[in-house]
């Protein structure tokens, strides 16, 4: 990279490296959280000053992505350089994150423009290199990091934590892709900014910047799937006048039960699903405000059983000879309706050499899940406040972060029936953190205090857990080689519903019984990364190993209430052990200049050294492969942009807790062609499980009915985007 810094105040050019201008490239002001596009003559404009000491980053499909530091007063010319190989699937370019340093910590990142794909976002993200989705149908999906889900893997949506009644396995992840712009993810104990209780991985979620324009603009977009009918709509729209920003998103999302391998569909695996977001930010010189609201209804089937007796049904009913069609949108006992509503205000002020920003939010999620047809089982409200604070100020070489977080989760049942007891959760989180770079070296140093009070009326209870947490890494860049190796722990205090679980789980067909005397959960990593890149081969090699002490899990019994919950006990285990290696590769063979392929390679080892019942729900180790063929240099005719095939590989998973069974290995083929029918209107077709295989995951919830509920069968797609 060169940066030719000249006079001028918001304005800026891109070149490429024979000087000639770049059109179409995003430039990132991410403090500010604005994007600006290039136009044909390589030049941006911002209307109003940039703070100094601004982060902006450059990033284009075909150029090398970079991050420039502003100084005030300066006009920049950004010469990038052109790629071959795209680095972001690989995980070697230097791109802004929320989380952190990504040279000097391990952060995934993976753009999520799901309007012109077929899967929904949990399947968008586990296409990450040692991530996987546990699933009860096509409605309800959750995160697995590293084999590890649930309250371990800590979700963010712009800045705030998701809490959405997590600690259930058959709630999903509590929003949709809707207005999204990228996740963001570490991986184990490693996350200390936000992390306080990531045992398992930390998802940061950045909806799309506000961006400049003179005229109202924004999409259409529409998805069919033959699976399940369904039928998605979207629309966005944004707006810009005088320092001032507005971008507004809904969508409305309807399905019915999906098809299996042999044509017969699940039952009750049917949802709804209603989105609606808004943001508004206002710049003031140095000082930027941005207001926030977000709103998501769910109405979703729990399938596989009914609401008649559990243990008859899911021998006898829900087998693949029985299994019931419904094309009309009707719901049906199980089912669940979620609210959630997301408020949130954040400010950010300049201060030369120094930023402070403070963000506010507010979550609240209400759960109602119908095992009989008029009484809910559960009715739980949860409401989340958190403050947070960060002042990021730097010093020569290093630079300094200094944050809190302070918040309070309230959980109250709305019914007499009672799974968990109502509750109240104050947590304090302080931390510090260091980063030192110059030139190819650079290492970072961080500590973390946290302080969680539970107190439960109801149980007489109240109990403060406490942890000191700290992380360390250091890398070292030559050439085109980087090596990374980090040190850090994390803790878990045990939740509400471990500790003091008492009744039945409907959505998950068992009977729960938690444990007062459970105590922390703590994780130790180590994490080391080498990577390479040059213009045709870019290459991560990502060996870990993680030691949780307490390892607090839950446990399946020989009896059962009434015949037909069975009894689950909390139970904690003195350590468990994960390592593995995950791989991203990623090849551009010089003599098929269109040709582009990827994998990622997903390795897992889990041991649980007290040899009680194993660990439960651990992901087959998976190969990833994407081939990707670029169209528009030889078929403009066509209008055809590119075809991708995509495969996965998952090996037979032979390491099961008690009461699971083995799990075969499987292949899984999916095929997507994109077109530009014009400038504005882009369309997709996919074919999903090509070969119309019949499979089941090891970590899917429908397993364990009949004989194993597969996944959907070979099904159909159709995507559309339209830009105004």
């Amino acid at each position: 990279m060169t940066t030719y810094l000249v006079y001028g105040q918001s304005f800026g050019t891109v070149l490429d490296e024979f000087g000639q201008p770049i059109d179409q490239v995003s430039v990132f002001f991410a403090d500010q959280n604005i994007m600006l596009m290039s136009d044909v003559n390589g030049r941006f404009f911002l209307e109003t000053k940039i703070p100094n000491n601004s982060v902006i980053q450059f990033y284009k499909l075909g150029f090398s992505s970079k991050l420039y530091k502003y100084k005030e007063g300066e006009e920049l010319r950004m010469v990038m350089k052109k790629l071959h190989v795209n680095l972001d699937e690989v995980g070697v370019s230097e791109s802004y994150s929320k989380l952190g340093n990504n040279r000097l910590m391990n952060i995934d990142k993976k753009t999520l423009d799901n309007n012109l794909v077929s899967t929904t976002l949990s399947q968008n993200v586990s296409k990450l290199s040692g991530v996987d989705v546990i699933s009860s149908g096509q409605g309800i999906q959750k995160l697995v990091v590293r084999g590890l889900s649930g309250l371990r893997v800590v979700t963010y949506l712009n800045g705030m934590k998701i809490e959405n009644q997590q600690w259930g396995g058959d709630h999903g992840i509590g929003f949709t892709d809707l207005g999204l712009n990228n996740v963001e993810l570490i991986k184990g104990s490693s996350a200390l900014k936000y992390g306080g209780e990531a045992v398992g991985g930390l998802l940061y979620f950045n909806d799309y910047p506000f961006q400049e324009s003179q005229k109202l603009n924004g999409f259409l977009a529409s998805k069919l799937n033959s699976s399940n009918y369904l039928s998605s709509n979207q629309i966005g729209l944004n707006w810009f006048k005088n320092d001032f920003y507005f971008t507004f998103y809904s969508q409305y999302a309807i399905a019915s039960d999906y098809k299996l391998p042999n044509n017969q569909y699940l039952f009750n695996s049917r949802f709804r699903k209603k989105g609606l977001k808004f943001s508004i930010s206002k710049r003031f010189k140095n000082w930027n405000n941005v207001f926030r609201y977000q709103y998501n209804g769910e109405d979703i089937g729990i399938p596989a059983h009914t609401h008649d007796n559990p243990s008859q049904i899911l021998l006898e009913e829900v087998t693949l000879d029985n299994l019931i069609l419904s094309e009309d949108f009707k719901l049906t006992r199980p089912n669940q309706f979620i609210d959630n509503h997301l408020f949130i205000y954040e400010t950010n002020y300049f201060l030369n050499e120094a930023k402070l920003s403070v963000h506010l939010g507010h979550f609240v999620n209400n759960l109602k899940e119908f095992e009989k047809w008029t009484v809910a089982g559960i009715d739980l409200t949860s409401k989340n406040s958190q403050l947070t604070t960060n002042y990021n100020f730097n010093l020569k070489n290093f630079s300094f972060n200094l944050g809190s977080q302070i918040s309070r989760l309230e959980n109250q049942n709305n019914v007499q029936t009672k799974l968990i007891p109502d509750a109240v959760s104050d947590n304090l989180g302080l931390y510090s953190i260091v980063d030192y770079e110059k030139k190819n070296i650079g290492f970072n140093a961080g500590v973390r205090y946290d302080n969680k009070e539970l107190s439960s009326l109801e149980y007489s209870f109240e109990k403060n857990f406490t942890n000191l947490s700290y992380s360390s890494g250091v890398y070292v860049k030559k050439e085109n080689h980087l090596v990374r190796a980090t040190f850090s722990t994390a803790f878990r205090a045990p939740h509400l519903s471990e500790l003091f679980s008492d009744g039945i789980h409907h959505g998950s067909i068992r009977y729960e019984i938690g444990d007062v005397n459970l105590t922390t959960e703590k994780g130790s990593q180590f994490d080391l990364k080498y990577q390479y890149s040059d213009n045709h081969f870019g290459i991560v090699v990502n060996p870990f190993l993680q030691y949780i002490d307490d390892f607090i899990s839950i446990t399946p019994t020989d009896s059962s209430y009434q015949n037909s919950y069975r009894y689950y006990l909390y139970d904690q285990y003195d350590m468990v052990t994960m390592s593995g290696v995950e791989c991203n590769i990623h090849y551009h063979p010089h003599q098929l200049h269109n040709l582009h392929i990827e994998q990622s390679y997903s390795f897992l080892n889990v041991v649980e050294h007290e040899e009680k019942n194993g660990i439960a729900l651990l992901p087959a180790n998976k190969v990833k492969t994407k081939l990707i063929y670029h169209l528009q240099n030889t078929q403009k005719s066509l209008k055809i942009s590119n075809i991708s095939l995509y495969h996965v590989y998952a090996f037979e998973q032979n390491n099961f807790a008690q009461y699971e069974e083995y799990t075969p290995a499987y292949n899984v083929v999916n095929v997507l062609v994109n077109t530009n029918l014009s400038t504005d209107l882009k369309l997709s077709f996919g074919i999903d499980n090509l070969l119309n295989k019949e499979y089941t995951p090891h970590i899917s919830r429908l397993r364990n009915v009949a004989d194993g509920v597969p996944n959907p069968g070979r099904s159909y797609n159709v995507n559309l985007k339209y830009n105004f």
